[in-house]
């Protein structure tokens, strides 16, 4: 072994791959799918042992000494993988031999392009189970000629593993496969997963960040053109790829915080003194940044305080299609100063602790920030970083300077630093205060000009003032200045005066006026609608325009009309036709609507307005894969009961159409058609009790909030007058009360209610 050591550039490499043995797997019957079901039905109802499965089992047994040498191979590997999948979440036992076989081989296999491949593979398999006892020990499986007691225990494969990849971490880090095995390496040590975000568009798993920043290279080689209104979003990069813990471990990660940290110390060195250099460097490195944004986030989630931490956040969690559709980030964990995350935090931002100025961390932030890949981990800073910290980037990187705010914006790649420090800003005294710096940003007319590309700016800012309910009507008045210098049309502000001397005319500068321009038209700009050139194609909208809208309607309702009328009244019928049928379209312009707060005049006539330009579409929208969920919506947000009634006959006019799909049938149940085509009047009967129950339940559920919120005011003392009895030292009875619609029971309430 160790002559092959020197042979090889100081590590070993496996032998070649016997042809045989490859034949041999490409003739396996093996299908993943089919072992699941078999494995399955033998675990609920016992019977014959899965066959699959036993297979697997029995090539393990049979190549196990040519496991490095086949994972070198492109057809090897791929067998390989094959079995793994099969076999090692159901046996732990297989899943140690093919990760002993790799043993001695793992700096060759982690920088080889197919071998890197099978290493993660194994490593993930092996650490979680699908079945709670080792099928390969079954009575009925397939014997190996390798006992347990003579293969190493998992845990001590791993270790073995980290031991033998330590001292090369600075070349793998830069190297394109071997930083992918030290991502999954990291992941197990700390017990988490990466996991890939819903799905998006055209079936692509993508997630809200992962876009392409700088500029577009010109690429030699031809490709599909893409359809139009396609979002512009890439694979998910590792900052934005959602972490969970990992499911039915067979290691405790808690035993490998030392191997962790030993790591750890590897990739960014031992030495405290804060200067720039590699780890710099390392974060702008294509390869290199994305392992140390996974590093950063496993330090992060490994720890016991994320991990409570985590917990709160997934109680309160609204993980939905609908949250996807808005962009609407997902919140982690942040990390305690003091742990070995803030301490890598601060090595990449030359952070030094305690100190009155930073030296160097502004200038880092700044080159960072405009850089591909390093303005990745700066939001990934921004993300996991303590409510203190983040307060202090923001001032240490400028962010707060109109000027250096400005300059950020209208960079290709700092302008999603913008965004993701204004999704990150944690008070209401903080979000106030950048608002009025953003507002300058969006006066310019950066944020709002369709061709710059910069209304992300725009769309969180707006997101911001939302959900801290501040600087709503500043952010309203910069919009329309900001069209205002977008268009041209601002107007003087005083008319030209004659020059006392000479009698000519002197202007004065010109000067913006929110006045010239109209909410309602900034709106339809905003949404930047293009209808399809054929029949059937979808709708063209803004993204980030049209989530802007939906902040904007949760707004203050009195500043909401101008932006319903853009929204409504603005467009055609044909045109809100083909939003309800988006999914964009109806999750951020028809929710945004019909979510609101309906009961006020404002939303109810747009609401009414929506449903008399929408006439005579209803029954299409009702069986559509989409537009169903805004006939439902409407239905329930439509105010009075006659309203609801021309909307049934439309629904009845139908026919038997809306039984056609799941959809339609859906419609159906949910505004009990078939009720009002048999009996209107019993329909209004059952539906006015139904508003009356809603209207007690949510008065009832705001009163009991209330009331365990804040105790009950003392008691005035009665004074007494004149005449009247004189005390005799007796306690005097306290009058009884008479009972409230405070002190009494929901239920007895709503039975009252439906006995009418």
């Amino acid at each position: 072994m160790s002559n092959e050591r020197q042979n090889s550039g100081d590590y070993a490499r496996p032998r070649r791959p016997d042809t045989d043995t490859i034949s041999y797997l490409r003739g396996l019957p093996l299908d993943v799918d089919q072992s699941k079901q078999e494995v399955a039905s033998f675990l609920e109802s016992g019977g014959e042992f899965p066959q699959t499965l036993a297979a697997a089992f029995s090539a393990i047994d049979e190549i196990r000494m040519e496991v490095a040498s086949l994972a070198g191979d492109e057809y090897g590997s791929q067998g390989l993988e094959l079995l793994a999948r099969i076999a090692a979440p159901h046996s732990e036992l297989s899943a140690r031999i093919l990760l002993n076989a790799c043993s001695g081989y793992h700096l060759h296999l982690a920088t080889h392009r197919y071998g890197s491949h099978v290493v993660q593979s194994i490593l993930q398999l092996a650490v979680s189970f699908s079945s709670d006892e080792d099928l390969a020990m079954h009575e009925d499986s397939p014997r190996f000629d390798e006992s347990t007691e003579s293969v190493p225990e998992l845990a001590s494969l791993i270790r073995g593993m980290v031991e033998e990849l330590s001292p090369h971490c600075s070349e793998l880090a830069v190297h394109v496969c071997g930083s992918h095995v030290l991502r999954t390496l990291l992941c197990v040590l700390g017990g988490v997963d990466l996991v890939s975000s819903p799905s998006g568009a055209n079936g692509n798993r993508v997630e809200n960040g992962a876009i392409l920043r700088g500029r577009k290279k010109t690429k030699k080689k031809k490709k599909k053109p893409k359809l139009d209104g396609a979002a512009e979003s890439i694979a998910p990069h590792a900052g934005t790829m959602h972490i969970v813990y990992r499911m039915n471990p067979r290691i405790n990660s808690t035993d490998f915080e030392g191997s962790l940290e030993a790591l750890t110390l590897a990739l960014i060195g031992n030495s405290p003194k804060q200067s720039i250099g590699e780890l710099q460097q390392l974060s702008s490195h294509p390869s290199a940044g994305p392992l140390l944004i996974v590093l950063l986030r496993v330090l992060t989630y490994s720890s016991e305080a994320g991990k409570s931490q985590w917990q709160k956040l997934e109680a309160e969690k609204s993980d939905t299609i609908g949250d996807f559709r808005l962009g609407i980030n997902r919140p982690e964990p942040t990390f305690e100063f003091g742990s070995l995350a803030h301490t890598l935090a601060c090595r990449i931002l030359c952070w030094e602790d305690g100190a009155a100025t930073q030296a160097q961390a502004g200038e880092v932030i700044f080159g960072l920030s405009g850089e591909p890949r390093g303005s990745h981990i700066l939001e990934t800073i921004f993300r996991l970083s303590p409510d203190e910290m983040h307060e202090e980037i923001v001032k240490c990187g400028d962010f707060a300077n109109p000027t250096s705010l400005q300059e950020y914006a209208e960079h290709n790649v700092s302008n999603f630093v913008v965004q993701s420090m204004l999704t990150t800003i944690r008070t209401k005294e903080q979000a106030e205060s950048m608002l009025k710096v953003v507002e300058k940003v969006i006066s310019s007319g950066l944020a709002v000009d369709g061709a710059k590309r910069r209304r992300g700016i725009l769309w969180r800012a707006v997101e911001l003032a939302s959900k801290f309910r501040v600087g709503q009507d500043g952010i309203l008045k910069s919009i329309r200045l900001g069209f205002a210098a977008v268009n041209k049309t601002a107007f003087e502000a005083s008319e030209q005066e004659p020059d006392g001397q000479d009698g000519n005319k002197k202007k004065k500068k010109q000067r913006k006026k929110a006045t010239s321009v109209e909410v309602k038209d900034c709106v339809k700009t905003i949404l930047g609608l293009q209808m399809p050139e054929k029949e059937g194609e979808r709708v063209i909208l803004d993204a980030a325009g049209a989530r802007t809208i939906y902040h904007l309607l949760r707004f203050t309702p009195r500043l909401c009309e101008e932006v319903l009328k853009g929204c409504i009244d603005e467009h055609s019928g044909d045109e809100l036709l083909l939003i309800a049928k988006d999914g964009l379209g109806s999750r951020c312009i028809m929710d945004g609507l019909l979510d609101g707060p309906i009961k006020t005049p404002i939303f109810a006539t747009a609401a009414k307005t929506l449903y008399s330009k929408l006439k005579g579409h209803w029954v299409s929208l009702s069986t559509d894969r989409v537009g169903h969920h805004t006939v439902k919506k409407l239905f329930a947000a439509l105010p009075r009961i006659d309203d609801k009634s021309k909307l049934m006959d439309e629904l009845v006019s139908g026919g038997n159409r809306l039984m056609g799909n799941t959809m339609g049938r859906g419609v159906v149940e949910a505004c009990s058609v078939d009720e009002y085509r048999e009996n209107p009047k019993q329909w209004r009967k059952k539906i006015a009790k139904l508003i009356e129950r809603k209207d007690a339940s949510s008065f009832l559920e705001k009163v009991v909030t209330s009331e365990g919120e804040k105790q009950r005011p003392k008691r005035k003392r009665k004074r007494k007058r004149k005449g009247d009895a004189v005390d005799d030292g007796k306690t005097d009875e306290q009058p009884k009360k008479k009972p409230t619609i405070l002190g009494s029971n929901v239920d007895s309430i709503l039975e009252v209610m439906t006995a009418k």
